[in-house]
């Protein structure tokens, strides 16, 4: 069987799906993975083959704008609705990522001939592309708590967005409506309530946050409890150096507690470094090391709700708590909070004082951990990647001439 994996240019979408492309080359199948140009260094580093297609968005000018900041409600406004302008944008950007790359997906795989192809549930190519060639279409979630479907109108709808439409209508093909399944490796508790049901294969999310060197500072025990700090890539993009700022003052309110306090700064670039002032002593700074390699020494986790750092520390049964501003965030620290495994801090609320209050809280209380590791043990038993390879064989034999 051929595979071709696709997402677009973003590290967090690649991450979770490099399990599965691993278990499907384990298994004897030839895979291949697709993406625009600034995908390829990292596509390349998790040890798989790696096409380059089309080209990049201009991804600077969307976020350098302001785009994806939430702006407040107007007088009378429901909440819904700002979150709902966020994710309209976000929408757009994701038909422009479409254009810019399905012309060179659609030519690879016409020449390739995959059986299958798995896309990120995002990266709107792969779906126009197994309906140009005929090719069955599986979407890959990356764990997210609640299924932004950015295809919909209304997140949870039936009606799809005209630029969506759009898509497949220039090909002069039928929109796909729906993949043939969703792989989905967030765990059954996480997932938010109340939302259309699909077609899922659970599958067991497995921490792959990209190569790095694991130090040596790793392998002694903390003499205090090690609280990580992280704001995320994707969010600094969205949010600018304020985040940065903002999250100087959040480490200084942790460091400000009894603990040893790691400080994730890989995504910042060095010019922006200043932007976190001077740190106390009890911080530690680190650039590019795997989350999962940190997570397990770890106490406690704060972030801004990103996915992929929620899951890894979920899936090591580490306390969360995710200070958050946009939609993702938001979704996913609510579903945290409802499992007993973290607590929910505002960015706008986020002041030294309530900062220390939480992260206190999830070190003095017991029960956070307890949660924590019973959430840890939910997504151990989770059907492994491997589980998940006959259920794309199925499909492609199904699909076969």
């Amino acid at each position: 069987m051929r595979v071709l994996f696709t997402t677009y240019a973003a590290r967090p979408h690649l991450y979770p799906m490099v399990p599965l492309a691993w278990s499907c080359l384990l298994a004897g199948h030839d895979v291949r993975f697709a993406s625009t140009p600034s995908l390829m260094d990292a596509v390349h580093a998790s040890g798989l083959p790696g096409v380059s297609v089309g080209r990049d968005i201009d991804a600077e000018s969307w976020y350098r704008s302001g785009t994806f900041v939430p702006g407040p409600a107007a007088e009378g406004e429901p909440e819904n609705a700002v979150w709902m302008r966020v994710t309209d944008k976000l929408a757009a950007k994701q038909f422009s990522v479409c254009e810019h790359m399905v012309d060179d997906l659609v030519d690879h795989a016409r020449a390739w001939r995959p059986d299958l192809i798995v896309h990120d549930p995002v990266t709107f190519a792969g779906p126009v592309a197994g309906q140009v060639l005929g090719i069955p279409t599986v979407s890959h979630l990356y764990g997210l708590a609640r299924l932004l479907r950015l295809d919909i109108k209304d997140w949870v709808g039936t009606e799809h967005r005209t630029g969506y439409l759009d898509l497949f209508s220039r090909w002069g093909v039928e929109p796909l409506l729906h993949p043939e399944v969703w792989v989905d490796p967030c765990p059954p508790s996480l997932r938010w309530p109340r939302q259309v049901a699909i077609d899922r294969a659970p599958m067991r999310y497995l921490p792959y946050n990209g190569p790095g060197t694991v130090p040596e500072w790793l392998s002694e025990k903390p003499g205090k409890p090690r609280v990580l700090v992280s704001w995320g890539t994707s969010q600094q993009k969205k949010l600018g150096t304020s985040i940065i700022e903002l999250f100087a003052g959040v480490v200084r309110s942790v460091a400000s507690l009894d603990v040893e306090v790691v400080l994730t700064v890989g995504a910042m670039e060095p010019e922006h470094r200043r932007h976190l002032g001077e740190l106390p002593d009890n911080v530690r700074t680190v650039d590019w090391v795997p989350l999962s390699s940190v997570v397990p020494s770890c106490r406690a986790v704060v972030h801004t709700g990103g996915t992929g750092v929620m899951m890894t520390a979920a899936a090591q049964g580490v306390p969360q708590l995710g200070i958050t501003k946009i939609p993702e965030g938001r979704f996913n620290v609510e579903r945290l909070v409802a499992v007993g495994a973290g607590r929910h801090l505002p960015q706008d609320d986020a002041g030294d004082e309530a900062v220390r209050e939480h992260v206190a809280a999830l070190l003095g209380d017991d029960s956070y951990l307890d949660a924590a590791h019973a959430l840890r043990r939910e997504i151990d038993e989770q059907p492994s990647p491997g589980s998940v390879v006959p259920v794309l064989e199925a499909i492609a034999a199904k699909a076969a001439p």
